[in-house]
């Protein structure tokens, strides 16, 4: 069985590694997802939805960690999401038209796990700290 932590490592480099097909199949069949602004669904597809909005619109984005605490079946990260703007971003509550702006946002992530997948991720961050950084507040 792989550990809580190596699953949340893994998850981090696959991101970074820009693999969409790696990081969907991290979730499981029924795994929820929920983030700021009305992120929220379920299953795959919803993981693929989830992946596309932010890897579109930053193409060069980049995940740094702070500290992973992990327990039997959860694991919390701190860290940063650090890209370019350069595409729109098509998030729930509307598009944005890319700004060109460089972006620094820390978040927190806590995700559920069941055996080597992910059940579940719920995602927070400041939207404005986002929306100040890209030039829109």
């Amino acid at each position: 069985m792989v550990s809580v932590r190596s699953l949340q490592e893994d998850q981090i480099r696959i991101w970074n590694d820009h693999n969409e097909a790696s990081w969907v199949d991290l979730f499981g069949q029924e795994a929820t997802f929920s983030g700021p602004g009305g992120v929220r669904g379920s299953g795959t597809e919803m993981a693929r939805k989830f992946y596309r909005m932010w890897q579109d619109a930053f193409p060069d984005n980049q995940l740094k960690t702070f500290q992973i605490i992990d327990g039997e079946d959860a694991v919390v990260l701190e860290g940063v999401f650090e890209g370019t703007h350069t595409a729109t971003l098509n998030a729930p509550g509307g598009s944005i038209p890319a700004t060109g702006r460089r972006i620094t946002v820390p978040f927190v992530s806590v995700l559920g796990v069941a055996g080597d997948r992910f059940t579940s991720i719920a995602v927070y961050f400041d939207q404005m700290e986002l929306l100040t950084q890209l030039g829109l507040a």
